[in-house]
This record gives C-alpha cells, sequence and structure tokens, in this order.
C-alpha cells in the first residue's frame, strides 16, 4: 500500500472557519448515532453561540431512544426554561408521554397519556407556525417510535400536514426513507434520499443515509455523494468523518488519511478518533508523525490501558519501518533499530489489557528488529511465535525460512520452506525455491558419519524431486534446468571418496541445456543482453574435468578448447591447455 499526505490540506482552513458548535450535535443525532450526538451537544452546551432550546431538544431525544425517560424529561423541560416559544421540546414531551403510557397497565393513565401528548403536540404545532413542516414530522416521527401500527392513522395526518406546508419537505421524505430503510428495503429508501439531494435542500441526513444505504453496494457512488457533500457543507465534522470513514472501509488509505488529517483540525472531532489517526499516518508512511502522536496518546493513558498497548505496538511498528527507509545512513538506521528492539522488549512484556492480544505483526516485526541487530537465531524464534499466533499466515513460514537462510542453517531453512509449501496454495516458483533450500542444506551437510550421511542423500533426493516436479510443469527452462544440474553436482561432489564430475551425474542435463542453447546464437553472443556464456563455461568446465578424470584425453582437451572459445580473455585457462599439447 502507498500512501502520500500534504500537511497543506490539514492547515488550509482555520479553526474558527470550521466550527459548527453545537449543530454537529444535531447532525450526528440525525443520523443514529447517539453517543457522539450526546457528547458534542454537550460539549457546546455553554457556548454563546448555542441556541440552548434546541440543544436540550435532542438531548432529550437521546434520552428517549435510549430508554432513559428521566433524563429526556430533564432535557426536555431545561429546553423550555430556556425559551418557552420552541415548539420542539414540546413535542419532545408529547412522545415521553406517550411511551409511559404503553408502558403503563392501567387503561386509564394509557389513555390519559395520550390525551396529554396529543395536546402537547398541538401546543409544539402552534409554537412553530403554520409554515414549518418539520415540526409535523417531529409528531409522525413521535407516533412511529411509540407504536407504527397503533398509531398508524396519526401518523398518515402528521405527514399529510408536513406535505401541505411543504411540497417538497426534506424532512418528510428522509422520514419516509427511514420507514423502508426500517423494513431493510434499501434501494426504496435510497430512492426517497435521493429526492432530497436531487431537490436541493440543505439536508445533509439524506446524504448521508444515501451513501451509508448505497456502500455496500456501490462504495464509489457513496463516496461520491459524499465529496459532493463535503463541498457543500465543508465545515461539518460528521461529513468530514463519514468521508474519511468510507475511504478507510474501501481501503483508500491515502485518501483515508487526507481526509482524517482535515476532519482531526475541526474542533468537534473526537478524542477516539486520534487513534484511527496514528494509525492512517502510519499505513501514510508518515511514521515520525504517527509515532509522536500515539506518544502523545500514550502519555494520556495509564500504563496498562488499552490504548497504551495499541499505541505502543504502533510505535514498533513505526520504528521498524523509519529503520528500513534509512537503511542507506547506517549511523540513523543503526540507532532506530536500538530503539525498536528496546520498545519491543517493552511492548511484547507488557501485561496484555483485556480485549487486547499480541498479533503476528508484533512478532515478524520483531524478528526483522532481531535480524537487523544480528541475532538471526532470535528472529527465527519470533517469526515461530508470529506463525504460532496465527497459522493461518502461511508466509510468516517463508520469512522464518529467509531468516534461516540469513543464519546458514540450511536445514531448518529447508523444513519451514518445506512446512509453507505443504499448507499453502503454493506456486510452481515455491517449489522451486524449496529445490534450491534443500539443495543449500545438502551441500552444507557433512558426510562424515552413517547419519549425516543418510541426511545428506535425502537433502539431494528432496532437491530433485521438486525441481523435476517444476521441469515437469515448465519443460526446457534454462533456469530450471541450471538447478537440476547443480543439484546433480552437488550430490556428485561432495561424498567422501567422490570427486566434482568423476561420476558425470549431471551429464544429461548439461546436454539438454547444450542443445537450447545451440539452438539459438543469441546464447554464446557476448554482446547480446541474453548471452548465457557464464552457463556454456559451467557445462564445459563440467565436461573437461568428468573427462579428465576419466581418462579420456581427446574428449577433455576438446571441452577445454570449447571452454575457451567462449571465454577467450582467460589466459591461465589459455597456457594450461598449451600444456596439454
Amino acid at each position: 500500500m502507498k500512501f502520500k499526505l500534504f500537511l497543506s490540506l490539514i492547515l488550509c482552513a482555520s479553526l474558527t472557519c470550521m466550527a459548527q458548535g453545537y449543530k454537529d450535535g444535531i447532525e450526528y443525532y440525525k443520523v443514529g448515532q447517539y453517543d457522539n450526538a450526546k457528547e458534542l451537544l454537550l460539549r457546546n452546551i455553554d457556548d454563546p453561540s448555542t441556541n440552548k432550546a434546541e440543544a436540550y431538544f435532542y438531548l432529550g431525544c437521546i434520552g428517549l431512544y435510549t430508554d432513559n425517560y428521566e433524563e429526556a424529561e430533564k432535557n426536555f423541560d431545561a429546553g423550555i426554561a430556556a425559551d418557552p416559544e420552541y415548539g420542539y421540546n414540546y413535542v419532545g414531551m408529547g412522545e415521553l408521554e406517550l411511551r409511559r403510557g404503553k408502558l403503563s397497565t392501567d387503561k386509564d393513565a394509557a389513555k390519559n397519556a395520550e390525551k396529554a401528548a396529543k395536546k402537547l403536540f398541538d401546543e409544539g404545532k402552534d409554537l412553530c407556525g403554520k409554515k414549518d413542516d418539520a415540526v409535523m414530522v417531529a409528531i409522525a416521527r413521535a407516533y412511529y417510535n411509540v407504536d407504527p401500527v397503533k398509531y398508524a392513522d396519526e401518523i398518515e395526518d402528521a405527514k399529510k400536514d408536513a406535505k401541505k406546508r411543504d411540497k417538497q419537505s426534506a424532512d418528510l421524505y428522509v422520514f419516509e426513507g427511514d420507514i423502508l430503510a426500517d423494513k431493510q428495503q434499501w434501494g426504496s429508501a435510497a430512492s426517497w434520499y435521493e429526492m432530497v439531494m436531487r431537490s436541493g435542500k440543505d439536508n445533509i441526513e439524506a446524504y448521508v443515509k444515501y451513501a451509508n444505504t448505497y456502500f455496500y453496494v456501490n462504495p464509489a457512488v457513496a463516496i461520491q455523494t459524499l465529496e459532493d457533500l463535503v463541498a457543500s457543507k465543508p465545515n461539518s465534522a460528521l461529513a468530514q468523518r463519514e468521508l474519511a470513514e468510507k475511504y478507510y472501509k474501501d481501503d483508500q488509505w491515502t485518501k483515508a488519511a487526507e481526509k482524517y488529517g482535515i476532519y482531526m483540525q475541526n474542533p468537534n472531532h473526537f478524542k477516539q478518533d486520534e487513534s484511527r489517526y496514528a494509525g492512517l499516518l502510519f499505513y501514510g508512511k508518515r511514521y515520525q508523525e504517527s509515532y509522536d502522536l500515539a506518544a502523545k496518546i500514550i502519555s494520556e493513558h495509564a500504563a496498562g490501558d488499552i490504548e497504551t498497548f495499541y499505541m505502543k505496538r504502533l510505535q514498533l511498528y513505526n520504528l521498524v519501518s523509519m529503520a528500513q527507509e534509512a537503511e542507506n545512513d547506517s549511523t540513523a538506521a543503526a540507532q532506530l533499530w536500538s530503539r525498536a528492539d528496546v520498545l519491543a522488549k517493552e511492548f511484547l512484556s507488557m501485561n496484555v489489557p483485556a480485549g487486547a492480544k499480541y498479533e503476528p505483526k508484533d512478532y515478524s516485526d520483531y524478528a526483522v528488529v532481531l535480524a537487523a541487530l544480528g541475532d538471526i537465531p532470535g528472529s527465527v524464534e519470533m517469526y515461530k511465535k508470529a506463525y504460532d499466533a496465527n497459522p493461518e499466515k502461511v508466509d510468516l513460514l517463508k520469512n522464518a525460512s529467509d531468516a534461516c537462510t540469513d543464519a546458514k542453517d540450511y536445514e531448518n531453512a529447508a523444513k519451514f520452506y518445506q512446512m509453507y509449501v505443504d499448507k499453502a496454495d503454493y506456486k510452481t516458483n515455491d517449489l522451486f525455491v524449496l529445490a534450491g533450500r534443500y539443495l543449500n542444506w545438502g551441500v552444507t551437510t557433512p558426510d562424515t558419519t552413517a547419519t549425516d550421511s543418510i541426511k545428506r542423500d535425502e537433502a539431494f533426493k528432496k532437491a530433485l524431486e521438486y525441481a523435476e516436479k517444476v521441469d515437469s510443469i515448465v519443460p526446457n527452462d534454462l533456469r530450471i534446468l541450471s538447478r537440476i544440474a547443480n543439484i546433480h553436482v552437488g550430490h556428485e561432489s561432495g561424498f567422501s571418496g567422490r570427486d566434482y564430475a568423476r561420476y558425470g551425474e549431471a551429464m544429461p542435463t548439461y546436454d539438454a541445456i547444450l542443445a537450447i542453447l545451440d539452438a539459438d546464437p543469441k546464447y554464446k553472443d557476448p554482446n547480446n543482453a541474453d548471452n548465457e556464456i557464464a552457463m556454456y563455461i559451467e557445462i564445459f568446465r563440467y565436461k573437461a574435468v568428468h573427462y579428465y578424470l576419466n581418462k579420456d584425453q581427446e574428449n577433455m582437451k576438446l571441452y577445454y578448447q570449447k571452454w575457451l572459445e567462449v571465454d577467450p580473455t582467460n589466459d591461465a585457462l589459455r597456457q594450461y591447455i598449451e600444456t596439454l599439447k
């Protein structure tokens, strides 16, 4: 994943012009994010620009939706006290009466509650005036929230009244969409939200609900909808956050980081979003910024807090990435690897908070650190832990094999790669690599004891098995045939009492390679980029030595001469051939 973030985009708008105050809380409420709505409404309640009657109305509504009726009543009362002429708090009190009536087992009390609710609705409607369609939708919603079947007639009457007041009532269209969304009729719901958008009405709720409805069907449409919303409502914290979240969920990390960067400058961003942003900075390759933000978050939480755990993990990831980026500056890289080592030890020794756990990347990143510091056995051990943490991540077995290869532990390198091939949906090239791992194991295994000889012979047998399997899939490939020849040469030359090339085990394979090379002049042309001069030299040397060891002077001289033809600047070889004459 590649990411690019521009600080200028983050700083382009001042905090003043981005502030929407309590209105951001209302927007969150309307799209059903009640906890976020409550936080912003309370955060801004004492701001001089806040319409307290309106803010308390929505806080009261949150109390209704969370079944905290005492809190709801308290907030509606506070709204009425702030402005007795603001009719919506009476509508809120009306819904509260209906809810309490529904819960009552006393039929008379329930009827009285309905009468009280109707009276409150009428009072709110009168205060809002005859041109306010939204109040009628609020009344319809109140009936719908309590019992959409029982109050079907009241809901229809309120909807008709709203339409009389505004034939293109945005609030009514959204309500119609919400009813269909409750029935999971997503396409029909989206059509109502789209009607609001097309009408040009100022309604953020419709855009966000339309995007949420469409996202899992067509992410591009949902994202474009939110892009349009942000363009028209650049100061809306909800619009900024929803767009950033959609990019994040769609794996568009670059844009997600960019949009989150803008959103984080909004005074109404949420503290918990800082962790998400720190992660996005990491994915955006802004490692130092991500590390510093993680450090800030850690400083604000207790040592054993889950946020501390997550942010220390993120700091480790950042240090590893910074060290890898600094590979051309050995001093800087060494310092970063050392810091990463200290941090990894600290992080991996933490008491894991409830709800958290170590992930494979925690161990595999530390494996990278240890390898960079020269502790290859430790690195291999970390790769093992990473694999044990999630056996589904079979690529970790390849990493362990690579680490063993670096440590010249060729036996375990072959074993780990064999485990990978046995468990993974491997590719042909993986078999080719596995053959090489067994070849390395074979040529480095001594044959001083019977046990070693058996182990060594088994390694070459496996190497040949996989190399020939690849050859059967991709026949006449020079690279594969060369590996088969090398396996034969390695097996032939290492046994006690044998000399390199004496038994000619590689001869048939080298003959097959020669046939391919001789069929195309480019392979012998030193000026051609595709030449295989080194392969010719390898073959002719092998054949010359073979015939020398088997006292075939004529063929020995022939192949030394062929070797010189493709390696004419080799004066030592030329002088040796002269002695043969």
